[in-house]
């Protein structure tokens, strides 16, 4: 199966590739009269085990469209469409049809005909699936009243077509939501579906899409006349729609569906929002491809996300405050196991807190309609400043500018005395802050996971990955034997202390860096200008001044407190994605769906790199992998066309494509193999390792 939101292979048909689906257009009858109303099918027959999709196509996929060329005059009805099957891929469900699919429409004619044959012509575009997606375009026509050709009845086949369609039903429809939950509550009038309908076999499939969660399954109950079905909401918000349309699908011994078609209506008696829906979504979903990846389960993505907190620990940001923290242990003495796990526990409740908390603003702003992925915070220049500032007064304060008096102020030295559970809890939080601009290994699918599940399944992987980072300190607390291994307390702690410091002051230097690409030049000035007044603030805090002179000094620092905070509020973001991109890379083009489609409509293989200027991991990889000689040498001999996306700032087209391989961060790599010359096929695309070597991308183009 191929997929839009997960990934769809934009390989466009032509007539010299093989083709898997056959539209022809046959009507009712071919002689037809002034004023006349026939019935025109697209008959679409599909290559063994591929599927077309219906109107509403799922989780993913493109529904079949159909546009018509007709004298003037003439008028096309809508598409009238069978039920649908329900075609299920690991966690993502779709609805369309297997074999063969009758779509219906009716012909109206003008009080007057033209003289002679009159053509009818249709172009017919379908994403048509398999393991991979090809969508396919057919131009395809029609004569009627030929004279040159016998009048043919095809009332039996259209006949035939109309019973697949379902069947509009009246009755009392109603529908509701509580918590996530959509309720459904039906009282139909025809007795036909009450006596075949069972809590078994009975479903409904919305019209539109992001009603419903289409992979949970629904509660449904049948019980003196009336219907009740209760689904897991979808990702549209319920806003200002009047009514509901859908089908109630009846699965039949045989495999052929039944279905009936309903309008429910607000139930008026329940506290329950309207539904705005986007009918636009179907047709603008980003175009990518099916991809060779493992199914990821609950218990995996745990495990997953686990290993990933754990490699948290070692990357440039955080590692610097594990150590302080983890220095903090050295000077207590085996009679102070229980303060040191004490500690331990403070520390983890500080990180895993601080997960949940990242995950529950995830979720909320994914409920709202917003799309958002792991680090979406950093694409706010205004934060990414934010930090740029927290870092440098820790980096102040480690190398020894200045030590506030205050609990809160005293940042390093209670990070390496480790006197106090507030500030263990405190080290855990800035521990999470500091992590979010990384994605270790193993992190990504756990991620993409955990945002397409329940909340209580989404909270748990965050609160595993937390619990990963938290682990290694927690383990030193524990256990006294690991302690032990660590340097005896001296005088070497203080110098450490401020070695320290200079990762973290690299660290805000790179978030500047960031902020240069989302903000330019302006806003760079504008931290630097809030870092001078910080560093004034420290000059200021040592002076010893007494009378009018400390009543300056104090005003001075009072207003120079403020100037970073003024400097923030004007900062804009100005991050232009495919320029800054292609400025920032010394080869590569900038991504786009529309280039991704029109380089897959070549022979060429195509390697896709999402990166963002705030992500660690993205820059080694792209370091030490990609932007070296032998990787350059190795896609220029093979061809390899190079797609850059920039997620630096917020960009719904990338996070669309992340997340249509099951990802909600980056970095991301993709592989798309260059074209068989025999099959006129491309291979799977390729998800490569989040941690990138070259040693790896020659292997995967070598194939």
């Amino acid at each position: 199966m191929g997929l839009v939101s997960q990934s769809i292979t934009p390989v466009y048909a032509d007539e010299e590739l093989e083709r898997y689906a056959e539209a022809t257009i046959i009507a009712e009858r071919t002689a037809i009269h002034p004023a006349d109303e026939i019935t025109l099918a697209i008959n679409i027959k599909l290559a063994p085990h591929w599927h077309v999709y219906w109107k509403n196509p799922g989780d993913s996929g493109l529904p079949v469209r159909i546009e018509w060329d007709v004298p003037e005059g003439f008028e096309i009805g809508d598409i009238q469409w069978p039920t649908p099957d329900k075609i299920s891929y690991d966690i993502l469900v779709n609805y369309g049809y297997y074999n063969q699919a009758v779509l219906l429409q009716t012909l109206k004619t003008p009080d007057t005909l033209p003289e002679g044959k009159i053509t009818l012509t249709a172009t017919v575009n379908m994403l048509v699936c398999n393991d991979i997606c090809i969508p396919e375009t057919s131009t395809i026509s029609i004569d009627l009243n030929n004279p040159d050709d016998l009048d043919t009845d095809n009332s039996t086949l259209i006949q035939d077509a109309y019973s697949k369609i379902a069947k509009p039903i009246n009755g009392a429809f109603l529908y509701s939501e509580n918590e996530k939950i959509l309720h459904l509550s039906l009282t139909p009038e025809d007795r036909t579906l009450l006596n075949e309908a069972t809590a078994e076999n009975l479903e409904f499939f919305p019209l539109d899409w992001g009603i419903i969660n289409h992979l949970a399954m629904p509660n449904v109950q049948i019980e003196d006349g009336v219907i009740t079905i209760d689904h897991e909401r979808g990702d549209q918000a319920f806003t200002e729609i009047t009514e509901m349309k859908g089908l109630l699908v009846i699965k039949g011994e045989q495999g052929q569906n039944k279905g009936f078609a309903i309008t429910a209506l607000p139930d008026k008696s329940a506290t329950t929002p309207t539904v705005t829906i986007n009918k636009n979504n179907v047709e603008t979903a980003p175009i990518t491809k099916n991809v060779r990846t493992s199914k990821t389960t609950w218990f995996s993505a745990l495990y997953l996300a686990l290993f990933g907190g754990i490699i948290l620990n070692l990357m440039p940001c955080v590692f610097p405050i594990l150590s302080m923290k983890a220095l903090s242990l050295v000077k207590m003495n085996d009679k102070e196991n229980k303060e040191a796990r004490t500690h331990g526990i403070a520390y983890t409740l500080g990180v895993v807190l601080s997960f949940l908390a990242i995950g529950g603003i995830l979720l909320i702003l994914k409920e709202a309609g917003t799309v958002v992925g792991w680090g979406f915070q950093l694409q706010n220049p205004i934060i990414v400043g934010i930090l740029a500032y927290l870092l440098f007064v820790i980096g102040l304060n480690l190398i020894g500018f200045f030590e506030f008096k205050s609990s809160f102020g005293n940042v390093g030295n209670k990070l390496t005395q480790g006197q106090s559970l507030s500030s263990s809890f405190f080290t855990g939080t800035l521990a999470t802050v500091v992590a979010t601009p990384c994605t270790a290994p193993f992190m990504g699918a756990a991620m993409g996971f955990a945002l397409t599940q329940p909340a209580i399944v989404s909270m748990s992987i965050f609160a595993m990955l937390g619990f990963g980072l938290a682990l290694p300190y927690l383990v030193l607390s524990y256990v006294p034997q690991f302690r032990r291994i660590l340097p005896k307390p001296g005088a070497w702690m203080d110098v450490f202390k401020q070695f320290l410091s200079f990762p973290i002051f690299a660290s805000s230097i790179w978030l500047i860096w960031v902020l240069s690409q989302q903000s330019g030049s302006y806003g760079v000035l504008l931290v630097l200008l809030g870092m001078l007044a910080i560093a004034f603030c420290v000059w200021l805090s040592h002076l010893k001044s007494k009378g009018i002179a400390r009543r300056l000094t104090s005003t001075l620092f009072v207003l120079c407190m403020f100037l970073p905070i003024f400097s923030l509020s004007y900062i804009k973001d100005t991050h232009q994605n495919a320029s800054s991109s292609q400025k920032a890379y010394s080869f590569g083009e900038p991504f786009s769906p529309e280039k991704l489609s029109e380089l897959l409509e070549g022979d060429a293989p195509i390697f896709v790199e999402m990166t963002a200027a705030w992500c660690i991991t993205c820059k080694v990889n792209h370091a030490i992998a990609i932007n070296i000689d032998s990787t350059k040498a190795l896609f220029k001999d093979n061809n390899v066309r190079y797609l850059i996306g920039d997620w630096t700032s917020n960009d719904d087209t990338i996070t669309q494509y992340l997340q249509a391989f099951g990802r909600n961060g980056v970095p991301i790599y993709v592989f798309y193999g260059k074209r068989d010359t025999n099959t006129g096929k491309r291979p799977e695309a390729e998800l490569l390792p989040q941690v990138l070597t070259a040693a790896t991308l020659q292997k995967t183009i070598a194939k």
